[in-house]
């Protein structure tokens, strides 16, 4: 959050306060400044930041909802969790998912680019069946998570350009 952390937080929440039709304020990645005060490594700028958050938070609005993201719920500290009425578990997704995920950017960084464009077709995919493929890779990405599903297409675009045929990468 850096120095400017405890201003941020205000300006958002007073913006939120403001609101006449309420909305929602999302915080991603929230274990990054909502950890336990208790740890010894967190910064002073980061201890202050929480401690806005906490002052901000302390009573309910009717004009903002709060939604926090996290992979790691359990570094929240206790008062954060206090403020937090919902929990909602998203797990990875499932074989079928990943497939959908993993067409859904094949489609957008490889196929799509590949086809179209002033060059016409960059890639050869005409003899290579991507659904079949991506059916393969979703048999053996389990416990990986739509962004490092996301990262894995982006990689093979990378090797696409590269001498090395895209069926070997998997």
């Amino acid at each position: 959050m850096g120095r400017d952390g405890v201003s941020a937080i205000h300006k958002v929440f007073d913006w939120a306060q403001s609101s006449r039709k309420g909305l929602i304020v999302f915080i991603d990645e929230a274990d990054a400044f909502l950890q336990k005060r208790s740890k010894e490594a967190m910064s002073e700028d980061t201890r202050a930041a929480l401690n806005a958050f906490l002052f901000r938070t302390g009573e309910q609005s009717r004009r903002f909802m709060l939604v926090v993201a996290s992979n790691q719920p359990e570094q929240f500290d206790w008062a954060v969790n206090d403020r937090l009425d919902q929990l909602v578990q998203f797990d990875l997704p499932g074989r079928p998912e990943r497939e959908r995920i993993l067409l859904q950017y094949f489609e957008e960084h490889i196929a799509k680019p590949a086809t179209s464009g002033a060059r016409g077709q960059r890639l050869k995919l005409s003899n290579f069946d991507w659904v079949e493929k991506c059916a393969q890779v979703a048999d053996i990405t389990e416990g990986m998570s739509g962004r490092e599903l996301s990262k894995l297409v982006i990689g093979w675009q990378v090797r696409g350009h590269q001498p090395m045929p895209l069926k070997t990468v998997c």
